[in-house]
Order: structure tokens, then sequence, then C-alpha cells
């Protein structure tokens, strides 16, 4: 058996100043295989009072896409020539996450696979991440030889721009602040990077881009609790970059 692994994080929490589960196909079947080693994760994870893995199908397809790409090359790699690294290839297929890590191998008996994987510290540790929510595996076979992919990630939830500006006002709001509404000045905001737009002119504004929604950054929280403002106003936007993680765009103006 041969066996490898990959681990890869989003960048910094926040990118101050200055990535959705799109709509999926129908769930493939899951291979008898596949639901082994779905369930000896699970059962190694549980055992540790850990959270077991919820099945994400996007991140099957991706699993299943490199699994057949390597036994047509028969190449044990993480990225093979001409593919796309992991996140991108996680995200193509409507995946959407701030944490990704992956378990690949080789072997002739499926029941192998998952015993190699936990006797490497490695691939043991991707299987028992407690950062990791979510899994999408396949297992395919060549010649008698089986190919297998286990994708591992910390799943983030598909927010509309509305949904983005709510989840920040709340917190805001949380904060003691009053929310204005500056009609589409706020987003315009967002767009701009590093001022602002229309006639409100705040006291303070702060861009940033964050794959955790739910935490402001510390400069904004900083300048929250010196009392110097009374009111808020948030605007969200499509999130610059290509990394395949998925993260959030926003402005908050301070009034």
């Amino acid at each position: 058996m041969r066996w490898n692994r990959l681990v890869l994080e989003a960048g910094q929490m926040f990118a101050v100043a200055v990535l959705l589960v799109r709509a999926c196909p129908a769930q493939q079947k899951i291979s008898d295989t596949e639901k082994l080693l779905f369930d000896a994760a699970n059962h190694e994870r549980t055992a540790r009072k850990l959270p077991p893995l919820k099945w994400d199908e996007a991140l099957a397809r991706a699993a299943r896409k490199h699994a057949e790409l390597m036994a047509e090359q028969d190449l044990l790699e993480h990225q093979l020539p001409g593919e796309h690294d992991l996140a991108a290839r996680a995200r193509e297929t409507g995946a959407s996450f701030r944490h990704i890590a992956e378990n690949i191998g080789t072997a002739v008996d499926a029941y192998k696979f998952h015993d190699g994987w936990m006797q490497s510290p490695g691939h043991r540790a991707n299987i028992l991440d407690a950062a990791a929510d979510s899994v999408g595996i396949a297992v395919v076979q060549s010649d008698g030889e089986l190919y297998a992919v286990e994708d591992f990630a910390r799943a983030v939830a598909v927010l509309s721009i509305e949904e983005q500006e709510k989840r920040v006002s709340e917190i805001l709001a949380d904060r003691g602040l009053h929310l204005m509404d500056i009609g589409k000045d706020a987003r315009r905001s967002c767009e701009l990077e590093h001022d602002y737009a229309g006639n409100s002119k705040p006291r303070y504004f702060v861009h940033y881009q964050t794959a955790d929604i739910s935490q402001l950054p510390e400069t904004l929280e900083k300048e929250i609790r010196s009392r110097r403002h009374k009111s808020a106003a948030v605007g969200a936007c499509r999130p610059k970059g290509s990394s395949g993680f998925t993260s959030f765009r926003i402005v908050v103006l301070l009034y």
C-alpha cells in the first residue's frame, strides 16, 4: 500500500482594508467501499469524543475526479499534471470551505486503506482533525489496483449579500450600535476597498475579508469599545482573489 496526505488552510482570518455551496446534482450512490471508509473514520472520531463527519457530495465529486485521474495515470499525487490544486478542485465541484485536507492511497485490498492511514501520523491527524466537519470519499479500481481519496473540510455556509450584511449588522447591534440605512452607498463602499462612497461621511471605516463572518476584526472591536461612535452601516460585496477558500468581503462604517 502507498499513501500520501495534504492539508491546506485559508489565509489569515482577517485581511483588513483589505469563498458557497452551488446547486448540486443529485447525490451519487456511495459504494460499499466508500461507505466502509466513511464509517471507519467516524468510528475513530466518536471513540475519541470528536463530532462525526457529515458526508459532502461536492467533496465526494472532487475526490472521485481525482481518484479517477490517479487511476488513469497510475500516479499517487495530490496534484497531477494539468490538474488544479486541491482547494480549486473542491471549489469547482461546489464545495464551500475555509479548511481542507486530503488523504490518498493505493492498495489491492480496500480494508487496508483505513488501517494504513491510521498508522501514519499525518493521515491519522486528518481523520481526527477537530477542525473538519465534512468529508467526501472516493474509491476507484484500475487493473486490480484500488485508488482512494478522502477530502476533509470545514464547511462554510452559503450566504447571500443580504444575509452577510444582516449577520454583521446583528453583531454590531449587540455591541450597542444603531444600524443606519444609507441605501446602496455601503455596498458601493465595499467595492472601493480603501474608501467610502456617498455623502454620509463616516468617522471611521474598515474594509476586511474573512472566512468567519461571526467575528469582527480586532481593530474594529477596539474602535467600537472606544464609545466614540453611536451608529453603523454595513456593506458586503464579492470577495477578491481565487484561492478556492470561501470568504466574505465586508465594509463597516461607523458614525
